[in-house]
């Protein structure tokens, strides 16, 4: 018997990283009619940022869909009856509904293999904020905890993930519904750029505004050093891009310098469709993500 942990695919969760004991259910999306599963078929993460640069409105952007219950079934029945125990962190449930799909079909493969552990815990997070708190919980794993105390320090710790994204194309939040027109063309006039976060009820909100990409590096180093864990030797740094890799370098590099071990990823299309192109990210382990309002 094993414990797995378990994630979909909008954790974003890199390669780098990749366990035995870590299983991704992948969130397939349709790009002009065409259905790519992100398994067999799927765009570089260049490729699918072009579609997404290129769309004049909603409906020319990449789609994807909630995952269904029996999905989610299906994917953890495969790990059930080889005799492994499931602890399951979904996507924020404030950004998607998908949570209720996993715990109806967790309920249902209870019923099924009733010697079996199967828990599913609304994460809170998104992008690699799902991803880290999904490593950490690994990393106390082979620390030899057991599987409800894993579940626990989920719990425990999930509210002390902390992201922060600032948007670079204001033109996609316009596409998507989320700015207006005059917004947009002011916006990138200006070169604003939005710092978002996500507060404990998983909302993805407004922190603030600034100008120019540098100054939006700046705001976001400075606010993860005002609760962020003090570097040690199990202590990581998410930091991600949609597209942008001489940016999420420079990060973290920045990051790297303050004495942090860091994680890079890409930004995947269940996140990027909503943000766009250019868009970065930092994802770190913290004292409770409001306290940066302090």
């Amino acid at each position: 018997m094993s414990i797995l942990v378990t994630i979909e695919s909008t954790a974003d969760y890199p390669e780098s990283i990749l366990r035995d004991d870590i299983k991704i259910l992948q969130i397939g999306y349709t790009v002009n009619g065409i259905a790519y599963d992100g398994v067999e078929n799927k765009l570089t993460p260049h490729e699918f940022y072009e579609v997404v640069a290129r769309a004049k409105t909603a409906s020319d952007l990449p789609q994807t869909s909630q995952i269904p219950a029996f999905v989610y079934e299906e994917f953890f029945t495969e790990y059930l009856e080889k005799g492994n125990d499931i602890i399951h962190l979904a996507l924020d449930s404030a950004l998607s509904g998908t949570v209720e799909q996993a715990r109806m079909a967790a309920k249902a493969c209870q019923e099924k293999f009733p010697d079996r552990k199967i828990t599913v815990i609304d994460s809170l997070a998104a992008c690699f904020g799902q991803g880290l708190l999904a490593y950490y919980t690994l990393l106390q794993k082979d620390k030899g905890l057991s599987y409800d105390e894993l579940v626990k320090y989920a719990e425990d710790t999930k509210l002390n993930i902390n992201h922060l994204f600032a948007i670079d194309d204001l033109n996609h939040l316009c596409r998507t519904g989320r700015a207006s027109k005059n917004e947009a063309f002011l916006g990138t006039a200006l070169h604003i750029k939005p710092v978002l976060y996500i507060p404990n009820d998983g909302r993805l909100i407004p922190y603030t505004k600034v100008i120019s990409q540098k100054k939006a590096i700046k705001t976001m180093i400075e606010t993860m050093q005002k609760n962020a864990v003090k570097p040690g030797d199990d202590i990581y740094v998410g930091v991600g891009a949609a597209d942008a890799p001489e940016d999420r370098d420079f990060i973290n590099g920045l990051i790297q310098d303050l004495g942090y071990k860091t994680i890079t990823f890409d930004v995947g299309p269940a996140i990027g469709t909503h943000v766009g192109k250019g868009m970065i990210v930092i994802i770190y382990l913290g004292s409770n993500r409001e306290d940066i309002l302090k």
